[in-house]
C-alpha cells in the first residue's frame, strides 16, 4: 500500500487507539499464521488491520499508547472482531444496524450504544469511514473508473460516492486523484533528482 497514515486521515471523531489495538493484533497473529501457505490471505488481513488504523486516525507517533481497556456496555473482544469481520465481508453491499447487531447476538439498540464506546463513532460512520478509506488506496492505486470504485466499496452509485467524499475529504473523487498523481509524479522526480546529484 502506498499511502501512508497521513494521507488516509479521514475520521473526524477517531476512537480511542486503546480499543482498536487488540483487534489489529489479532488480525495481524492471523495473518502471521498463514503467511507462508497463503499470502492472499494474509495479505486480506493485514489490509483489514490497516483499513481499522485509517478509519482510526492513528495517527498518533507522538502519543503514549494507552492501555486497551474495554469501558462499560463496550463489545466484548469478540463481539469486536466478529462484527468487523462482518463488515469488511460486506463493505461493498447495504449494512444494517441490525444485520450487524445479529453476529454479536445483541439487540440493535444496545448493539448500537455499545460499538458507539468501542470504536468512538456510529456504525454507519464507521461504516463510511472504511468505505472511503478502501476507496481513496482504489484511487490512488488503480485506474479503475469511478463508477466502479463506488460499487466496490459500497456506495449507493457514483453521485453518492463523490457526494460522501467530498463531504469527508474536502474535493470530488477524480479531483483528488489528479492531485494525488502529481504528488507523486513529484515525489518521482524529486528521488530522481537526487540519485543523480549522488552519482555526480
Amino acid at each position: 500500500m502506498s499511502g501512508t497514515l497521513r494521507d488516509f486521515d479521514i475520521v473526524r471523531e477517531p476512537a480511542e487507539i486503546g480499543e482498536i489495538v487488540p483487534i489489529v493484533a489479532l488480525l495481524l497473529r492471523r495473518a502471521s499464521r498463514v503467511l507462508d501457505h497463503d499470502a492472499p490471505a494474509a495479505r486480506r488481513e493485514i489490509q483489514r488491520a490497516l483499513d481499522m488504523l485509517w478509519s482510526a486516525g492513528a495517527e498518533t507517533t507522538d502519543a503514549q499508547p494507552s492501555a486497551p481497556r474495554r469501558p462499560r456496555s463496550a463489545l466484548a473482544p469478540w463481539q469486536a472482531q466478529r462484527v468487523v469481520d462482518h463488515i469488511h465481508a460486506h463493505l461493498e453491499t447495504p449494512m444494517r444496524v441490525e444485520d450487524m447487531a445479529g453476529v454479536t447476538r445483541l439487540s440493535a439498540s444496545y448493539f448500537f450504544r455499545a460499538f458507539r464506546r468501542s470504536f468512538g463513532r456510529s456504525p454507519h460512520a464507521y461504516v463510511v469511514a472504511l468505505r472511503l478509506a478502501r476507496a481513496r488506496a482504489l484511487l490512488m492505486e488503480s485506474d479503475e473508473p469511478l463508477s466502479r470504485i463506488a460499487a466496490t466499496c459500497g456506495f449507493a452509485d457514483q453521485a453518492h460516492f463523490s457526494r460522501v467524499f467530498r463531504r469527508e475529504v474536502g474535493s470530488a473523487p477524480g479531483v483528488w486523484r489528479r492531485e494525488q498523481y502529481g504528488l507523486r509524479v513529484t515525489d518521482r522526480a524529486a528521488a530522481s533528482g537526487n540519485g543523480a546529484n549522488c552519482e555526480a
